[in-house]
């Protein structure tokens, strides 16, 4: 099997992570699901590697990231290493698609979305922003994604309903 990256993008609190982690109790050992480097605490709904931003910089200055960005005051990065044969799941920054596509052939974007009532509901029960910094983010712009292969993936339905598409979607650039 040929290495193949698929990449999550979208918003904060449209539920990447809660879809992530239960697509990942159906998935076979095919599918590499990337932990993150992130300089935050990580919430309950995430796997990912805590560092502080000095151990950061210096695996970033020693080129251990394939990937790093900045979003809201803390740093993300990719491992090299994490990268393995078969079909690697990573949720990342939507700025940072070109950084694989231009070091793998097999990539494919996935731009999860809701509707802005559910934005909202889902950053209030979150609880990690004032209210002040849900309407930033809820009034925030974005820029088109520029990716090869991407495709939209809304996740307003119950998470039953979702994650079944989701697997199904998963499942489907498995075997392309």
């Amino acid at each position: 099997m040929n290495t193949k990256i698929v990449l999550i993008v979208g918003p904060s609190g449209v539920g990447k992570d809660t879809l992530l982690k239960e697509v990942r109790k159906s998935l076979d050992g095919s599918f590499n699901f990337i932990n993150r480097y992130i300089t935050r605490k990580p919430c309950k709904s995430e796997d990912n590697f805590y560092l502080d931003e000095y151990a950061f910089e210096i695996l970033k200055h020693n080129s251990f990231f394939i990937s790093t960005w900045n979003a809201h005051g803390n740093y993300y990065g990719i491992a090299k290493k994490s990268i393995k044969n078969g079909i690697n799941i990573i949720s990342i920054s939507r700025s940072k698609v070109k950084d694989f596509e231009n070091s793998y052939d097999n990539v494919y974007t996935i731009n999860i979305s809701v509707s802005k009532e559910n934005l909202r509901r889902r950053l209030e029960n979150r609880g990690r922003e004032s209210k002040e910094e849900i309407e930033k983010r809820l009034n925030r712009s974005y820029q088109k994604i520029e990716s090869k292969n991407l495709i939209e993936f809304d996740n307003s339905e119950k998470l039953e309903i979702t994650s079944k598409k989701f697997l199904e979607l998963l499942k489907s650039i498995e075997n392309e």
